[in-house]
């Protein structure tokens, strides 16, 4: 364990040196300069770039730093989450900002595997105790598909009217910030489980798992902003699911070595498994604080907001009508964008919890897996999840993002097949590490690629609406898995049916993606809408020297007369 950990260590220093080392890749646009904080250009004169500025890269160089980053900290705590762009080999402040919120949402994340195993077993001792084989109406194996199911048709619901109402005000990054902190306290309650807290623990993980997907929402929002160009946003969301994943493995790997080593492993399984929990919980909460509170006060920047509330109207009414406008909209003239949040209906979401809760109940009662080694299944999935991630990068490159999607929801769905078909009870359970090696490789490739089409396909300008609008879709029947396990659990069908139920969703979901038609169409349709975007963001903005507004026509494109989606325009720095 102790060798692993090293080698794991020496594994992301090497993958750091070689993102921060490796020349920029080559393009038929020359490189872009960076900015000065106060607007102006390096050498003191306005050069003429031919690449456009994104949005990230206008906010800081606009921002008055009224609270600036201590240089001490800085040097260090940034320079393992500083991402390249891929063409200019430039740092952008809030792609170092979304590596490290992607950092400390796996642990966060992770944490849910352990609490979550702690929490299944508590209920069934409370259970016991009771002389019952329920707990508050259920099985105990029941319990964290039911947390799942509640957490995800309140997010379905609220996450549309969230979105627009952040749009029609400038507290992106409030909402971003109270979500980080509100998930935070959340996991940091959960250090206190124990047979007499556990439900409190538990209604804590729901709240917990409700903002995470808030939380998700917001950092969406700023994702668009990074870069107009596809090749090199495959590139940034491919390195924050690098860094999630390996983050993620590191924290599950030192838990497994200290849990393996302390005086709680010669107790009963219930008391290791509950220290293992607490353990989880503070170290997720320690990793959050830092990293969480870091990327938000110091490399998020504040947006205006992107439209007034109408005269006569108040920001609530309004929400509901945009998120009205909005829908038709997307159904009326983005035939790609309506078809992929159709498809959403059936993909469950990273963020959600319902595979992991799946995943936890199945091998925790079927498998009859300890804690320790749900944890080692756990890292053997999450280390592979990092060349899934860079499969995702080259495949988005050479097959596009849509096709990459369809190909990774394909593997995931055959992998998970395969799981509820060969491993037939405890004594099956090594075919699980091997599994778990092709789920990472899967997982890890499926998830940045849908990061990569949804920024693609979308109309910019209303980045946390649409977002809201997609999680929504990605929400509104996430939770149908989870139901259907449950209702199979409780009337003692095999898990291993319910378990296969997510590849019957992946694979319809993969289904529906074939009626997107073609990403080259989905793209030209939606390029405009960037160009709109930065003179809108201009004009709110104030920043009227880091565009040229003589380049952009009256429709909102350039004057070139192309499509505008890897059209070359000139930017004032």
């Amino acid at each position: 364990n102790n060798l692993l950990f090293l080698c794991s260590t020496i594994l992301f220093i090497l993958f750091t040196l070689a993102d921060m080392t490796l020349p920029a890749e080559k393009s038929g646009d020359p490189p872009q300069a960076a900015p000065a904080a106060n607007g102006a250009s390096i050498d003191g004169a306005t050069p003429r770039l031919s690449r456009k500025l994104s949005i990230s890269e206008m906010a800081s160089a606009s921002s008055t730093r009224r609270i600036a980053t201590p240089k001490w900290l800085s040097c260090w705590l940034e320079f393992p989450f500083r991402i390249k762009n891929n063409r200019t080999g430039e740092y952008v402040e809030e792609a170092t900002a979304h590596a490290m919120d992607y950092s400390a949402r796996g642990p966060i994340n992770q944490c849910g595997s352990f609490v979550g195993s702690a929490m299944i077993r508590l209920a069934a001792v409370k259970a016991m105790n009771a002389g019952t084989e329920t707990i508050y109406g259920m099985k105990p194996s029941s319990v964290l598909t039911v947390a799942s199911l509640i957490v995800n048709i309140t997010a379905g619901v609220t996450m549309p009217f969230v979105g627009a109402l952040v749009d029609h005000t400038d507290h992106r990054k409030i909402m971003g910030t109270v979500s980080a902190f509100i998930m935070t306290v959340s996991v940091a309650v959960q250090i206190a489980i124990n047979e007499d807290t556990w439900l409190a623990a538990y209604i804590f993980e729901i709240i917990g798992g409700y903002f995470l997907i808030m939380h998700q929402v917001c950092t969406m929002a700023y994702l668009p902003d990074l870069t107009h160009d596809s090749s090199e946003m495959g590139h940034y969301t491919a390195r924050f699911m690098i860094n999630q994943y390996f983050v993620q493995a590191v924290f599950t790997l030192v838990i497994i070595v200290v849990s393996s080593n302390w005086s709680y492993k010669d107790e009963s399984i219930l008391i290791s498994t509950i220290a293992t929990a607490r353990l989880s919980a503070g170290m997720a909460t320690g990793i959050g604080v830092v990293l969480l509170t870091y990327s938000w006060t110091f490399l998020f920047r504040k947006r205006p907001k992107l439209r007034e509330v109408p005269e006569g109207s108040n920001i609530f009414t309004t929400g509901f009508r945009q998120i009205a406008v909005t829908t038709r909209l997307v159904f009326g003239q983005y035939r790609a964008l309506r078809w992929f949040m159709c498809a959403l209906l059936f993909s469950p979401e990273a963020g959600a919890g319902v595979v992991l809760s799946i995943a936890v109940t199945f091998l925790t009662f079927f498998v009859k897996m300890t804690v320790t080694e749900i944890a080692a299944v756990s890292i053997v999935m999450l280390f592979c999840n990092v060349p899934g991630a860079l499969i995702s990068k080259f495949m988005c490159r050479k097959i596009n993002p849509l096709n990459s999607f369809r190909c990774a929801e394909i593997f995931y769905a055959t992998v998970n097949g395969l799981i509820a078909g060969t491993v037939t009870g405890p004594e099956r359970k090594n075919l699980v590490y091997l599994y778990a090696a092709i789920a990472g490789l899967a997982f890890g490739w499926m998830f940045p690629s849908q990061r990569t089409l949804t920024v693609a396909i979308i109309p910019k300008g209303k980045e946390t609406e649409m977002m809201g609008l997609i999680s929504f879709f990605g929400q509104i029947l996430g939770w149908l898995p989870a139901l259907i396990f449950t209702i199979m659990n409780e009337n003692g069908v095999d898990m291993r049916w319910g378990m296969s139920i997510v590849s019957y969703f992946l694979l319809t979901s993969c289904a529906l993606t074939f009626l997107c038609g073609p990403y080259e169409d989905a793209v030209e349709l939606v390029a405009h809408t960037s160009d709109v975007y930065l003179k809108e963001y201009s004009r709110n903005s104030g920043v009227d020297n880091f565009f040229d507004q003589e380049q952009i026509d009256g429709n909102g494109t350039d004057g070139s007369g192309g499509s505008g989606a890897n059209e070359v325009v000139e930017a004032i720095a």
